[in-house]
């Protein structure tokens, strides 16, 4: 990923959580998307490609992650 488009992201998603929590920052974030190439199409391909915040440690990433399966497989019980 080029610095700007990191910078652009990291922008993104700081203004994003500062407006769904009232001026909240971002301490972490992992994001984690799924891709098709032409090449890919019709034969039961898919990529996927994974993001961090600069600097986070390993273990908060996977924390992240577990958090949003829990969210997931269970919305009715998600934490604010």
């Amino acid at each position: 990923m080029s610095d700007a488009t990191k910078d652009a992201l990291d922008a993104a998603i700081a203004a994003h959580i500062a407006d769904e929590t009232e001026g909240g920052i971002v301490t972490g974030y992992v994001l984690h998307a799924s891709s098709l190439t032409a090449d890919q199409m019709g034969r039961g391909v898919t990529g996927y490609y994974a993001e961090y915040a600069d600097g986070q440690p390993h273990h908060i990433g996977i924390g992240l992650a577990v958090m949003l399966v829990n969210h997931l497989t269970y919305p009715d019980e998600s934490e604010e």
